[in-house]
């Protein structure tokens, strides 16, 4: 079966990773473009089977001719060509939907909000496309908690990239909600979770979902008797916030 090609129309990059690095993970080949004219231009050199695009951009900044891009005007563009006007669409965006979901639906382009639910997208582009084989057939499942958003998609994206099946918390509600329905085989929990102390936090992990290692992840550079009595109350690794190889490298040790 020939592989599904996805092209993400997006102006934020981290999202744009998230997203694209989410979907290959899946087994889909994604091209990304960050503009409205970069999309275009995409969109005429190349076949795609799907199309994810956010609604909100900057304006297109070339002297003399700036457009003031939005999704619904990429939309047109982009149908207008022949190689990508029967592809099907989807709405990707942060903004309200009482504003956009209506006139979405009247062109015949379903609406996903930000934040993403990336299992909801995922059932929605396989019920597009035809199924593909995902590029690992079993994955670890790691729940990764930290109150940091922007760090929670980058390292949340490149551990799937690495072949883990991973679910994000913000903090210790979010994360025992998840750890329901994922039942993890290894936990990242950061030590800084905004008002809340990660030692505290992994108490109760451990209380509740006793057995599942847990991997005390933060950026303080902390004195080795400090790392000692981490693992002593019971994580069973400890790394300092920076290299995603030695993350992911911790990680297959820990759940293996």
């Amino acid at each position: 079966m020939d592989q599904k090609r996805i092209l993400v129309i997006d102006d934020n990059k981290i999202e744009t990773t998230a997203l694209s690095t989410k979907l290959r993970a899946n087994g889909y080949d994604v091209t990304v473009a960050l503009g409205g004219s970069e999309a275009i231009s995409i969109a005429r050199r190349e076949k795609f089977d799907l199309i994810l695009l956010d609604i909100v951009f900057p304006p297109d900044a070339k002297p003399g001719a700036e457009v003031a891009w939005d999704g619904f005007l990429i939309l047109n563009w982009v149908r207008r060509v022949e190689e990508a006007k029967n592809v099907p669409v989807f709405f990707i965006s942060g903004a309200d939907p009482k504003k956009y979901e209506e006139r979405a639906t009247a062109q015949g382009v379903k609406f996903f909000r930000k934040p993403l639910d990336g299992d909801q997208l995922l059932a929605a582009v396989r019920e597009v496309l035809s199924p593909v084989k995902p590029n690992i057939l079993v994955k670890k499942k790691i729940l990764f908690v930290d109150d940091e958003q922007d760090w929670r998609l980058v390292v949340g994206s490149f551990l799937e990239e690495a072949g883990f099946q991973v679910v994000t918390a913000k903090d210790a509600r979010e994360a025992l909600r998840s750890m329901e329905d994922l039942e993890p085989e290894g936990i990242v929990l950061d030590l800084n979770l905004g008002g809340e102390n990660g030692l505290l936090v992994m108490e109760l992990f451990k209380q509740k979902h006793p057995g599942v290692p847990i991997l005390v992840y933060t950026g303080m550079d902390l004195e080795p008797p400090v790392i000692q009595s981490i693992l002593e109350q019971g994580a069973k690794q400890y790394l300092r916030k920076g290299s995603m190889k030695e993350l992911c490298e911790t990680l297959e040790t820990m759940v293996n």
